[in-house]
């Protein structure tokens, strides 16, 4: 992850975190019979505890969680 300042930038982070996230999650989607519906459950998986992370924050939530209706 890149280096960011310590006490601000925290949506980048979150951000961040949830792309690291997702690498790993992808890679094991290979060689699978069914790359393309793991690689969704792992998109939806990553994305989904993204926005739980953005609506336990007090400030304003990532716009495509918004969309989502998550919490």
């Amino acid at each position: 992850a890149p280096a960011l300042p310590p006490n601000a930038f925290g949506h980048l982070r979150r951000q961040a975190a949830a792309l690291s996230a997702l690498g790993p999650r992808l890679d094991s989607c290979c060689g699978r019979d069914a790359p393309l519906a793991c690689a969704r459950r792992a998109w939806t998986q990553v994305l989904d505890a993204f926005c739980a992370d953005e609506f336990a924050v007090k400030t304003r939530q990532f716009h495509c969680c918004r969309l989502r209706g998550e919490h």
